[in-house]
């Protein structure tokens, strides 16, 4: 009797076993595995199938193309070489903030290619070939269609744009409308009305993607009590942004030579210095920002100083046309040199803490025929209107845009 349940237990284990070796068998067979020697910097797996792995590349100040391929067994030519052929691709200028991947087949100890995001609907992808390196770009396919979007800041324009479904990119273009006539890091009040009129484009379903705007037909902003409306006109080669009546939106200067930021200091004959501790003179705007914002040159001009200067720090002066000139102080960088024509919104420096300054931020001055000014209150060169063999095409053009910016809302 005891050696048959001897033997019984016996049966029991070698079943066990088998089952387990055959589970196990199975796994490995389902299984990829990560090949060998990886480098570091691959952060994550991606994704995985049964034959891909596609692995995150962190892209790391001062890292190069030519590095990164290095590093993961890459040809550095061929794959720059197999991109280059795509129009408007290079390769060798990647940025920090894009997604790189690298892709792996089961079974080989080096990438088989590469992805890497040339914007936020293009990726490109080169691939090992038979006959060598090939590369190819996938573009997201977007449905169009026009709607009247809507909504009120609250908080901020960034916070409340966001909170309406628009991208970041989209409130930047909305910006940039009205910044010839209105400074958005110290002029929005709580409860400033936008109203806009656009294509909106849809990516396909599941893509992971928001909506963004396509083309802007027409804008409105009612901001503490005052009504801005711009449509853009499209007539040939000529497009631009105009108020009904006809005239410019673009102007000779900008309000601000920042983006977006936060003024964190008004002009102030009389302000008492946070450094020196008695009454100075704050003949300039002081715009709070991170270091490395760019700065912009707010109209076209010359540039007459481009150095350290004193309590400045890092500065950059700019003469301008009708006796105007501006400078910007504590700048980290420098991007300009003396004698350089700069056009309006082409960067001059980047922000920084250099001088007399507690933080990083931008001090921002202007001069009126030799005399200081507050820039956030000059009253600067106005826009050209349209000339009259224009005007009323533009008129009629403008008409079903203007209607519908009373429609009913639709939102994004």
């Amino acid at each position: 009797m005891k050696n048959s349940m001897n033997r019984v237990r016996i049966v029991l284990v070698s079943v066990v076993l088998s089952l387990v070796l055959i589970v196990v068998n199975n796994w490995k067979e389902s299984v990829v595995v990560a090949p060998a020697g990886l480098s570091p910097e691959a952060e994550v797996a991606l994704s995985q199938t049964p034959d891909q792995i596609t692995l995150g590349v962190r892209i790391r100040v001062g890292d190069t193309t030519g590095g990164i391929l290095q590093r993961y067994g890459l040809p550095v030519a061929e794959i720059i070489a197999a991109a280059a052929k795509i129009e408007g691709v290079d390769l060798t200028q990647i940025r920090l903030d894009r997604a790189l991947s690298v892709l792996y087949v089961d079974g080989t100890e080096r990438p088989v290619g590469l992805r890497y995001e040339l914007d936020e609907d293009r990726t490109l992808e080169v691939r090992a070939a038979e006959d060598g390196w090939t590369a190819e770009v996938d573009a997201l396919e977007y449905t169009s269609a026009t709607r009247r979007i809507s909504f009120a800041v609250n908080r901020s324009l960034w916070a409340d744009g966001v909170e309406a479904g628009l991208r970041g990119a989209d409130i930047v273009r909305l910006a940039g409308v009205f910044e010839y006539e209105i400074d958005f890091n110290s002029e929005i009040r709580d409860g400033a009305e936008f109203v806009v009129v656009a294509n909106q484009l849809t990516p396909p379903e599941g893509s992971g993607v928001k909506a963004k705007l396509g083309d802007i037909h027409a804008i409105r902003m009612v901001n503490d009590g005052k009504q801005y409306t711009a449509v853009r006109f499209v007539i040939g080669d000529d497009e631009g942004w105009y108020h009904p009546d006809g005239t410019g939106m673009e102007r000779p200067f900008l309000r601000s030579p920042l983006e977006f930021s936060r003024v964190s200091s008004k002009f102030n004959p009389k302000r008492f210095h946070p450094i020196l501790k008695k009454r100075r003179p704050h003949n300039g705007t002081d715009f709070a920002a991170r270091t490395g914002t760019t700065v912009r040159s707010v109209a076209a001009g010359t540039v007459v100083y481009a150095g350290t200067n004193g309590g400045h720090g890092r500065f950059v002066k700019v003469k301008h046309t009708s006796g105007v000139q501006t400078s910007y102080s504590h700048l980290s960088r420098i991007t300009v040199k003396k004698g350089a024509r700069v056009n309006q919104g082409e960067r001059v420096g980047l922000v920084g803490s250099s001088g007399l300054a507690t933080g990083p931020h931008l001090h921002y001055q202007m001069w009126k025929n030799g005399k200081y000014v507050d820039a956030m209150k000059a009253v600067l060169p106005m826009s050209k209107p349209l000339p009259k063999s224009k005007l009323s095409a533009f008129k009629e053009y403008a008409k079903p845009w203007l209607s519908q910016l009373e429609g009913e809302v639709t939102p994004i």
